[in-house]
C-alpha cells in the first residue's frame, strides 16, 4: 500500500487523500492502472488530477479504452476536464485505435481557442442578452453564463479564461452590484415606504440572493451530466427502449419517504431533481416511497407536498412505491421461475 501511496502522491493529491485513495478497493487498481499506461512516473498537477478524475469515472464495462484515455493525457493530448469527459463519452461507443482523427476531432485535440476568440464570443451573447440584463441585471447573469458555456465557439476554451472574461464583461455592463442588486436593501426600502413593527430578518440582511436554476446547473459536474439517451447501456436496443418511452424528455423524481417531515437536507435533492428538469425542459415526479406502513402517516404525505410547493416547484404526477407492488412482485417470479433469483 505504501507503494500506491507514494504513487499517487505524484500525482498531486496530497498524503492523506493518496492514503485515501490507495485504500479504496474500487479505485486504487483502476488509477494504478492508469498511471502505469502512461509510461511515465511524475505528473504536472493538472495531468495528475486528469487522471485521478478518469479513475473516479471509467470502468471496463462502459470504457473499455481508458488506457489510451490516459496516455493521452500524460502525453498533453487532452488537457482539460471538458477534454476528458468527450474522450470517455467517444470511447464508450467507438475504438479511438481505429480511427484516432475521430477521436482528437471530437475531444478538441490541438484545437486552440485564443483570448480573443473566447473575448468575441461572450460579448456576442451578452449583446444578445442586453436588454434582459439590463432589466435584470445580476439576477439574469446565470442564464446569460449558461448561453456561454453552450456556445460552440467556446467548447473547447479554457474554461477559467472564459469565466473571468464573462466577469470582466459582466461587470462592465452592469456595474458593481448595488442596491438594485441587493433583496435586503429593497425590502427594507419597501417598508420604509409602508412600515411594519418587525424587525429585519437575518436572512434579509446577509445582502446576496440566491442562484438561479439556469446559474445552479451551468457549472461544474452537474452541466456535464448525460443528456437524454446518451448514457451508454448494454444493448443499444433499451436506448431506443427508453427514448421511445420518454419521448427524448428529461425525466426525474424526487423519492421520499412519507415517515416524517423534510429537513434542509431534503432541499438538495428537491432543487437538483425538480430544478435539472425544469431548465432542460423536462418533467419531475413526486413518487411516495411507501414500503413502511407502520411509520408512514398522512400528515406526512400532504406536507411533503406542501414543502415543495412552497420551494416553487409542481410534480408531474404524483406516484406511490405500492402502485407497483403487485408489478413487482410478478417480476420476482418470473426471476425466480428463470433461475435468475431465489
Amino acid at each position: 500500500m505504501d507503494g500506491l501511496i507514494t504513487k499517487f502522491e505524484a500525482l498531486g493529491l496530497t498524503a492523506d487523500k493518496a492514503k485515501e485513495a490507495a485504500g479504496n478497493k474500487k479505485l486504487a487498481p483502476t488509477l494504478d492502472g492508469l498511471i502505469t499506461a502512461t509510461g511515465q512516473s511524475s505528473f504536472s498537477k493538472n495531468t495528475g488530477m486528469l487522471l485521478y478524475k478518469l479513475a473516479a469515472k471509467v470502468t471496463k464495462e462502459k470504457t473499455p479504452h481508458g488506457d489510451y484515455i490516459a496516455q493521452a493525457i500524460g502525453s498533453g493530448r487532452l488537457g482539460s476536464d471538458e477534454q476528458v469527459s468527450a474522450a470517455t463519452k467517444f470511447c464508450s461507443k467507438n475504438d479511438p485505435t481505429a480511427d484516432e482523427k475521430a477521436f482528437d476531432a471530437a475531444c478538441g485535440v490541438g484545437v486552440v481557442v485564443s483570448d480573443a476568440e473566447i473575448s468575441a464570443a461572450i460579448a456576442g451573447v451578452l449583446d444578445s442578452f442586453k436588454d434582459t440584463l439590463l432589466a435584470e441585471r445580476y439576477r439574469a447573469l446565470g442564464r446569460a453564463l449558461g448561453k456561454v458555456k453552450s456556445t460552440a465557439a467556446l467548447q473547447w476554451a479554457d474554461s477559467g479564461k472564459v469565466k473571468s472574461e464573462f466577469d470582466a464583461q459582466a461587470l462592465a455592463l452592469l456595474g458593481p452590484k448595488d442596491e438594485r442588486d441587493d433583496p435586503a436593501a429593497a425590502k427594507k426600502a419597501a417598508k420604509k415606504a409602508a412600515p411594519k413593527a418587525a424587525s429585519a430578518k437575518s436572512a434579509e440582511s446577509r445582502g446576496w440572493e440566491p442562484a438561479t436554476l439556469e446559474s445552479m446547473f451551468a457549472e461544474g459536474e452537474i452541466s456535464r451530466l448525460h443528456k437524454v439517451g446518451e448514457n451508454p447501456q448494454i444493448k443499444p436496443e433499451l436506448t431506443a427502449e427508453h427514448l421511445r418511452a420518454t419521448g427524448g424528455q428529461v425525466i426525474t423524481r424526487f423519492p421520499p419517504e412519507p415517515n416524517g417531515f423534510l429537513h434542509i437536507g431534503h432541499a438538495k435533492a428537491i432543487n437538483v431533481n425538480f430544478g435539472y428538469a425544469k431548465t432542460h425542459g423536462g418533467v419531475c415526479n413526486l413518487r411516495y416511497d411507501d414500503t413502511n406502513p407502520e411509520a408512514e402517516e398522512q400528515v406526512y404525505v400532504d406536507s411533503i407536498l406542501e414543502i415543495i410547493r412552497w420551494l416553487g416547484f409542481e410534480p408531474h404526477q404524483v406516484l406511490y412505491s405500492s402502485d407497483y407492488f403487485q408489478q413487482l412482485y410478478d417480476l420476482a417470479v418470473q426471476l425466480t421461475e428463470r433461475g435468475l433469483a431465489y
